[in-house]
């Protein structure tokens, strides 16, 4: 966790990056860069390039990605793909969950494009909650999983991840997101520290 505290600071400056996101908002191409895909991760979305956008001839023409972005898709193309590949072989829950924090850390990566692309809009406009959303969709599926299944034997296992989940809300905060997540961790590793203990009995 120490890894994404770090690249959180990093990304700070991007937050304040967030302005007039109406036009990256109707202009599509704006934010071509930000699909759920990510290079090189053997997990790019049907349909979808690399950069994750639809594959076209023009694209060869992109820009490169900031380094911010470079950071995040690899912190997603390392750990939190390999949490992906081991909760896949758990199968079952742990694996429609660990889908979902994928899908959730690609709509954030979509949400930092945007970032780069735009000026800061009022937090409270809708176009400001219509970025949010599908950052929120995916976050509120990895918590359903875990509030529909309590009386399942993987229930802290869900409780972990669900708890873990809410670090990706850092871009929604102003001022210390990284002191947030921090915070933010601590239920996650109450959960974790019960898995551990588990499987230690």
């Amino acid at each position: 966790m120490n890894n994404l505290t770090t690249l959180i600071k990093r990304l700070e400056a991007a937050t304040s990056r967030l302005e007039d996101m109406v036009p990256a908002m109707t202009d599509q191409s704006a934010v071509s860069n930000g699909v759920a895909s990510l290079p090189e991760s053997g997990l790019t979305a049907p349909g979808a390039d690399a950069r994750g956008g639809a594959a076209s001839p023009s694209q060869q023409t992109l820009a490169p990605l900031p380094p911010a972005i470079d950071d995040f898709d690899a912190l997603i193309n390392g750990d939190v793909k390999t949490f992906v590949n081991m909760s896949e072989e758990i199968g079952g829950l742990v694996a429609e969950q660990s889908a979902a924090v994928l899908r959730a850390f690609a709509a954030e990566r979509k949400f930092l494009i945007v970032t780069t692309k735009a000026k800061k809009p009022d937090i409270q406009s809708p176009v400001y909650m219509e970025v949010l959303k599908d950052l929120q969709a995916t976050m509120g599926v990895v918590n359903d999983i875990r509030e529909a299944n309590r009386a399942s034997p993987l229930f802290k296992h869900l409780s972990t991840v669900s708890e873990g989940i809410a670090v990706l809300i850092w871009v929604a905060n102003e001022t210390k997101p990284a002191e947030t997540i921090t915070e933010m961790l601590r239920g996650a590793e109450y959960w974790g520290n019960r898995v551990i203990q588990e499987y230690k009995e």
